[in-house]
């Protein structure tokens, strides 16, 4: 027996219940593992081109019908009884080996069955079911990125310049330790040090392994499609999708998986973020892979791959979550270069220090007869000069100053912005604070209402019962249509009304009529309706469009009274006049027209009656505070450009509303063609005055910013969710995507994709991108005071004493408050209101202002002054020992920075309190390095080698450090020329102080050495 007749045979033969165990069997047995994924690879390698598309669309309708019978239900190559015959190459997959086994399965119908899924309900989506297609075809889940481990920052934390040469100082330490102090003692004083570095790199790593835990969590993966699973829609996360599903798909959804069209005819879908193509999907090109969106209109598909180790998988990991920190935004380069010359000039003094030692101790000790000396006292005292080199860059090199943005960050995007908005990384928040201009393609959308409706040749004014019964009948299938699709303004604007003034009902309608064919062609839109359950042999096929197009497609017209008249000359400039009345009222005009035909005859071109007129008119919005959000820009120095397809009526008229066009602006609307016929010169003198350009193509775009961009201006672009001729990254500075559609998708080439708020967002993006730049430099200015206090004390010290009285444990306590606990209490501060007030951030400004050198010259001028009397005076001050005066110093050093961290809050105000109420998170810190060091000097003494204080020194201590406060208020309160000349006065009265104190000080240790 031939096999196709033995095929046909056994198809007929086997009853339901054989067929569902067979199906049982085969799911169970994995055989659509093996056949139908060799199916849907070839269709996904099928690739039509456009003679053949255009082929397929010529297709008489029975054609259609045929071929999507043979879709959905399959059948043997003889079943190709088509008019145009094996011969049509849109039939060239249906004869290869895989085509031919679709069709021994029983098209999509068949493959449904060994899904066990019912193409009307879905699966059922009990647990055990889901878990158990979970376990067989794999998790719909996209590779996570690798997070690295806490070993990997401990052994980045052990390369840091500190603690190498703690390394060094504690083997030193060790080595002479053992040999002049015997075993013990020497294990006991280089055992301490050790464990000190250990612990300082613990915490180097937990800062660095905490901020990438907290930035992953905030980079949010989650993205919802809509399900039909036991009969009902559920929405439910990207990952929780299996094989069989049926997932249901509207305009501008992506496409989580790769399946199968169940419905929907000539559906456009783009690969633009995968492959950067365009297809539309069919019933010969039926094939949905992951990571295409939907153009325009709606379907459904059978999910027949789950797993997303594709190139949409891929491109979502890497785009959503792989955020690399090793990859630093251009502050951080900044603060990395400042921190490279900081360590080479740390390094230089160290050096001359080093060498300015050892020549005044060779010279003081040559004239000495050394034959009795012993030869460890020679040996302690290089170990102190060295460990008076060394102690210098470890105390003063910095190594952690990039992490404030890091930490600004991760803050900002946790407790300021929240679910508003997705990052790809820190640079595009960064870019905000410097972005003075905004280019937008599409403000919130205004209310669009219905303000005109004809039936023929008049005008709706009364109720819907002046309309005849089956014209009204046919006018909801009109709207129901409209609105199934995409769900713009303006379906919902006509459904709105509709459903007031016709009574129309949405449920009904998708109870009564399934949409069975759609064609998009030339922006009107041809579909076929059919009602259910009804062996109706007839489709109504309805065509919605421009007015102006479908008037012409036209040969007849519906009255109100449901008669059909002939659409003559003198009617058709009627209606031309009524079209082009409503245009001069600047309502926007769209046509219905309606045609009843037999099954198989819709393509047919002729025969159309017009139903309707609609009017649609852009209302002012609803919201009595559009205007803010740009006004806020303005206000904070940013200008806000409208930049759109829209016509110039619509673009002027939104423009108004929101406040980025005013009465009597001369030239600030351009048409994008006029922009483009501009010279170089013209465009480029022009450019800051035009705030609206309507009727602007994606080359006028890129023309507008590159204008921007060789002015020297900082542009954010903001695009909509929808548009197709996206942008990039690398022509434009910052691209920001305003997702209107609720899936939580980071689109491949977009810095900044807002999920709420639409443009009301941008005034929080402003404020953070502002706030990362003040946070870098409050803390910069916390950073360079210390630098100089340090440098300048220790030199002084080493110079003059031979050794610096400080040790590991100090050390890395110091370390762990600057570089630390300082950059996480100034990382807290929330942006405020004056952030708007200075204007974008100017690239091109040092980073460090001279109102900044004011602060910090006249706060280290005070520490130094402050630390050097006690280093050569506590003695006589307090009447204190060696070491006790050694903890009063650092005491009072650490005190002192503690006062700073307050100062440090704001760069200019004389209050610097204000607003501390409203950042915890500081206040908590502070709290914690006052207990910590009082823990450290009151318990921990003995292993910090320092020495307990009494009240009476802790209250000196704190007296001495809360001048500060004091101070700070003075000189914020004197401008910046006075400033500087009181500054000057000072500099020289210290250093004659210093002088003085550094010439006394050498005298008695010669005198003394000489002894």
């Amino acid at each position: 027996m031939d096999t196709r007749s033995s095929v046909r045979q056994r198809r007929r033969q086997v009853p339901a219940s054989d067929v569902d165990r067979e199906s049982e069997s085969a799911f169970e047995n994995n055989i659509v593992k093996h056949h139908v994924k060799k199916i849907v690879s070839r269709l996904s390698k099928l690739k039509l081109s456009q003679a053949q598309i255009i082929s397929w669309e010529k297709l008489s309708d029975k054609d259609k019908e045929q071929c999507k019978k043979l879709y959905y239900e399959g059948g043997l190559e003889a079943d190709l009884d088509f008019a145009h015959g094996n011969e049509h190459p849109i039939f060239t997959f249906y004869r290869s080996i895989e085509g031919r086994k679709f069709l021994e399965f029983g098209g999509v119908k068949g493959i449904a069955r060994l899904f066990k899924t019912n193409l009307e309900k879905g699966i059922h989506g009990k647990a055990d079911d889901v878990t158990r297609r979970k376990a067989k075809f794999g998790l719909n889940a996209y590779p996570k990125p690798r997070t690295r481990s806490f070993f990997f920052f401990s052994l980045k934390a052990f390369k840091d310049h500190k603690i190498l040469f703690l390394l060094v100082y504690a083997i030193f330490s060790l080595a002479f330790g053992i040999k002049n102090d015997g075993l013990k003692e020497g294990l006991s004083d280089g055992g301490r040090i050790f464990l000190v570095i250990s612990l300082a790199a613990t915490i180097s790593a937990a800062r660095e392994f905490c901020a990438e835990l907290i930035m992953m969590s905030n980079m949010s993966s989650d993205i919802n499609v809509r399900v039909m699973r036991h009969g009902s829609h559920q929405n439910m996360s990207i990952s929780n999708v299996v094989v069989g599903d049926v997932v249901l798909l509207q305009t501008g959804d992506h496409i989580p998986a790769h399946g199968l069209l169940l419905n929907g005819d000539s559906l456009p879908v783009t690969y633009s973020s995968v492959a950067g193509h365009h297809q539309n999907v069919d019933y010969f090109n039926p094939y949905l892979s992951a990571g295409g969106k939907v153009v325009d209109g709606s379907c459904s598909m059978l999910v027949t791959l789950a797993r997303m180790d594709t190139a949409w998988g891929r491109m979502i990991s890497s785009s959503y979550c792989d955020f690399d920190f090793d990859e630093k935004t251009p502050l951080q380069v900044q603060l990395l270069n400042l921190t490279w010359w900081i360590r080479w000039i740390v390094l230089s003094i160290s050096f001359l220090i080093l060498g300015m030692m050892l020549v005044r101790y060779w010279m003081q000790n040559r004239g000495i007869d050394g034959n009795g000396k012993r030869k460890n006292e020679v040996m302690k005292s290089m170990l102190r000069i060295f460990t008076a080199a060394i102690i210098m860059p470890v105390m003063v090199i910095p190594e952690g100053w990039p992490i404030i943005v890091t930490l600004t960050f991760a803050y900002l995007r946790r407790t300021v912005m929240g679910n508003h908005a997705l990052f790809r990384n820190c640079s595009a928040l960064e870019t905000m604070g410097a972005a003075n201009n905004i280019c937008t393609e599409k403000m919130d959308t205004l209310k669009v209402k219905v303000t005109k409706f004809c039936v023929g040749e008049e005008a709706l004014t009364g109720g819907s019962d002046a309309i005849h019964i089956d014209v009204r009948f046919l006018l909801h299938q009109a709207v129901g249509i409209s609105s199934s699709f995409a769900f713009s303004e303006n379906s919902a604007a006509i459904l709105l009304w509709a459903t007031s003034e016709l009574g129309m009902d949405m449920d009904k309608f998708k109870l009564f009529y399934t949409i069975h064919h759609v064609v998009c062609i030339d922006k009107r839109r041809q579909v076929t309706l059919r009602e259910r359950n009804t062996i109706n042999a007839s489709d109504h096929v309805h065509l919605q469009g421009t007015a102006e197009m479908i008037v012409s497609m036209c040969s007849q017209y519906y009255t109100m009274e449901g008669i059909v008249e002939v659409i003559n000359q003198e009617r058709r400039s009627r209606f031309k006049e009524t079209i082009q009345g409503m245009a001069a009222q600047q309502i926007q005009c769209i046509a219905f027209a309606h045609k009843h035909t037999a099954r198989g005859q819709s393509n047919e071109v002729s025969g159309w009656t017009l139903l309707a007129l609609v009017g649609l008119k852009i209302q002012c919005p609803s919201e009595p505070n559009a205007r803010i959000p740009v006004e806020a820009c303005v206000f904070a120095g940013v200008n806000v450009k409208l930049i759109t397809r829209d016509d110039t009526y619509t673009a002027g008229l939104i423009a108004t509303e929101y406040g980025i066009l005013h009465a009597n602006e001369d030239g600030a609307v351009v048409g994008g063609q006029e922009f483009r016929s501009y010279t170089d010169d013209r465009r480029r003198d022009m450019v800051d005055q035009i705030h609206v350009m309507p009727r602007s193509s994606r080359a006028d775009k890129l023309l507008m910013v590159e204008c921007l961009e060789k002015r020297g201006q900082i542009v954010a672009f903001i695009e909509g969710f929808y548009e197709d001729d996206l942008l990039t990254e690398s022509y434009v500075r910052l691209l920001i995507n305003i997702n209107t559609s609720g899936t939580r998708t980071v689109e491949k080439n977009s810095g900044i994709v807002i999920l709420k708020d639409g443009f009301a967002s941008i005034e929080k993006l402003l404020k953070c991108g502002r706030c990362i730049y003040r946070n870098a430099r409050n803390f910069l200015q916390f950073q360079l005071t210390v630098f100089i206090v340090t440098v300048v004390v220790n030199c002084v010290t080493a110079v003059s004493t031979y050794k610096i009285e400080i040790s590991a444990v100090q050390i890395l306590w110091e370390s762990l408050l600057l570089e630390t606990i300082g950059s996480l209490a100034l990382a807290a501060e929330h942006p405020t209101e004056e952030l708007m007030l200075k204007g974008p951030v100017s690239l091109e400004e040092t980073l460090i202002t001279s109102i900044m050198w004011r602060n910090i010259i006249s706060q280290a001028l005070y520490q130094i002054i402050l630390l050097l009397v006690l280093q050569f005076k506590s003695s006589s001050i307090f009447h204190v020992d060696g070491s006790v005066s050694d903890t009063l110093i650092f005491n009072t050093f650490v005190l002192c920075q503690v006062f700073n961290l307050f100062n440090s809050r704001n760069l200019e105000k004389r209050n610097m309190f204000e607003g501390i109420q409203d950042n915890r998170s500081f206040l908590w810190i502070v709290v914690m390095i006052v207990f910590l060091q009082v823990l450290m000097v009151e318990l921990l003494y003995k292993f910090a080698c320092i020495e307990r204080l009494d009240w009476r020194l802790w209250a000196a201590s704190v007296g001495m450090a809360a001048m500060s406060w004091p101070i700070a208020l003075v000189v914020k309160g004197k401008p910046i020329s006075n400033a500087t000349e009181a500054l000057q006065r000072l500099s020289l009265i210290f250093i004659s102080f210093l002088e003085r104190i550094t010439v006394g000080t050498r005298t008695r240790n010669t005198q003394t050495h000489m002894v």
